[in-house]
């Protein structure tokens, strides 16, 4: 049985179809990379699934329960958040907050994870992450490639089924971008499940079980990792791997 499953997602912007019927399945384990040209909708896909945005039409099924996207409860979100984690292109840090803080925060406040314990966790996650001689710091001490790895330790941070990462390198340099991808090469090696909106061909090339491409709110084309870069089938896909090697 599949952890996570997408169906007939419809999203609109005012008159924009930005999704048209996506579907998508994830098991236990996969990485399944999204990958398109800007406008595709991968980034909304992502915020649907997690009730960042508000879907028009379509079924969320996780775990053994399927949830109507549209007309999700409260409660129902608040308890599919807590077994998901959403690391976001600009890190979304509270700039007023230690390190520490920052990773704790989730524990304390939405968990009611006693402190000491928050904090022990947090420091282990920070540790995986190689942030935990950064705790004492604040986000604005920080390059921009520390920021995005202290935000995969605050998702690592209460073990969550699936991890969305929504472009998590965009912002940064190329040096940046080595040090996050590393990490995620290192969740991906140790069975995290993920679904990561990326532009890196080379870091999704590498990991992942299944890609998935997107271009004018729709799935293109989609297989495992060896399948999509070594025979694409689409003429789409085609044109899009060829420009990206350029």
């Amino acid at each position: 049985m599949a952890l996570l499953e997408v169906k007939n997602l419809h999203k609109k912007f005012d008159a924009t179809e930005v999704l048209m019927g996506v579907d998508l399945t994830v098991e236990k384990g996969d990485v399944v990379s999204i990958l398109g040209p800007s406008g595709s909708g991968k980034t909304t896909l992502l915020r649907c699934i997690n009730f960042l945005e508000k879907a028009d039409e379509g079924e969320l099924v996780f775990g053994e329960k399927t949830y109507h996207l549209p007309k999700v409860s409260r409660e129902d979100i608040s308890a599919i958040r807590k077994r998901t984690g959403f690391v976001f292109q600009n890190y979304n840090l509270f700039a007023n907050k230690t390190v520490l803080h920052n990773v704790t925060l989730g524990l304390t406040s939405a968990r009611h994870v006693h402190a000491k314990e928050a904090e022990k966790k947090a420091l282990e996650v920070l540790r995986k992450v190689g942030m935990a001689d950064y705790a004492g710091q604040y986000p604005s001490q920080l390059s921009g490639g520390q920021q995005q790895r202290v935000a995969i330790a605050r998702a690592l941070a209460t073990d969550p089924d699936i991890i969305y990462f929504d472009e998590p390198t965009s912002a940064l340099d190329p040096e940046l971008t080595a040090e996050v991808l590393e990490v995620m090469r290192e969740l991906a090696h140790e069975g995290m499940t993920m679904i990561v909106v990326t532009h890196e061909i080379s870091f999704a090339k590498e990991v992942s079980s299944k890609v998935v491409f997107m271009a004018d709110g729709k799935v293109v084309e989609e297989g495992t990792g060896a399948e999509f870069f070594e025979n694409p089938k689409m003429d789409r896909t085609k044109e899009f791997l060829r420009l990206t090697k350029n």
